[in-house]
């Protein structure tokens, strides 16, 4: 079992943004960094699976901060974010004897909207300001990271309520962003998740994927710095044309798109030991910082 204390320097917590068990963001502090980037995460799992937890990225920040990988004052803390989820039916819960605050009930647009308030929190308690992290997910978490800059709160004033600050980059690791397409090309097979996140009408699925966003990712996000899609060739739960498709549309909205397919090994290894996803943390902040 992995212990939350990558090392005597980092002040690991995790704090609550809001009353369910699952709203809570872990946080890996280091107040001797000045001025770097925070690195924000947003974990997968179907937006259901209670066993990936904001630990998850816990081996990543094990190697970010072993063997001298990062530049002196390059980032500033670590943040991992917990949501709600929705129903697993190999999780069952009783919703007469389960806690209101420990129901996995939900359902889109509650995960995003979960997203938001946790990013507002960090900007709120610990200065994760606008422009000033690094917002990295897989899977489902990429799915909400690109959600994140379709939201009108993207557009909103620094000053209003719903305002929620956005990163300088954005790195999608093996993300969902067509969720028709990728049902129709697994025969089906994901109905039963994709459902139960986003309720059985498909037309709501057409709206909340990335890729058919009828507006442009660039006007909701004009100080974007670059945007990295990753996905490994040995992937057999996130097909190829996932990634095309999310490149072809954010390319076609002129944002700085880099694009890698040399990742290894099946769908959640890419994150499991937590090289990979340090390596493309590193290569983005080398990326924004030039």
């Amino acid at each position: 079992m992995a212990t939350a204390e990558p090392t005597p320097t980092v002040q690991y917590v995790s704090q609550q943004y809001g009353d369910n068990v699952l709203q809570q963001v872990g946080i890996w502090e280091m107040p001797q960094q000045k001025g770097g980037h925070w690195i924000v995460y947003i974990h997968g799992g179907a937006w259901r699976d209670p066993k990936i937890t904001h630990l998850a990225f816990l081996p990543t920040v094990d190697q970010l901060l072993s063997a001298g990988r990062l530049p002196p004052n390059s980032i500033a803390g670590f943040a991992s974010i917990d949501y709600r989820l929705s129903p697993h039916p190999e999780h069952p819960q009783d919703p007469a004897a389960t806690p209101k605050s420990e129901l996995r009930q939900a359902r889109h647009p509650d995960h995003i909207r979960d997203v938001q308030a946790a990013l507002r929190f960090l900007n709120r308690e610990h200065g994760v300001k606008e422009d000033k992290y690094i917002l990295v997910g897989h899977s489902a978490g990429a799915t909400l990271a690109m959600q994140l800059l379709m939201d009108p709160s993207s557009r909103a004033s620094a000053h209003a309520e719903e305002h929620v600050p956005l990163p300088a980059a954005i790195v999608g690791v093996s993300g969902i962003y067509d969720l028709v397409g990728l049902d129709e090309r697994h025969d089906g097979n994901y109905t039963g998740f994709l459902t139960s996140a986003f309720g059985s009408d498909r037309k709501i699925w057409d709206v909340a994927s990335p890729v058919n966003f009828t507006g442009n990712f660039q006007t909701n996000w004009p100080n974007a710095k670059l945007a990295v899609l990753a996905w490994s060739r040995e992937d057999t739960l996130v097909d190829e044309p996932e990634i095309d498709k999310m490149a072809a549309k954010l390319i076609k909205d002129r944002l700085n798109v880099s694009v890698t397919k040399s990742l290894t090994g099946e769908h959640d290894d890419v994150w499991g030991g937590g090289k990979q996803l340090a390596r493309l943390i590193v290569l983005t902040l080398a990326q924004i910082r030039e």
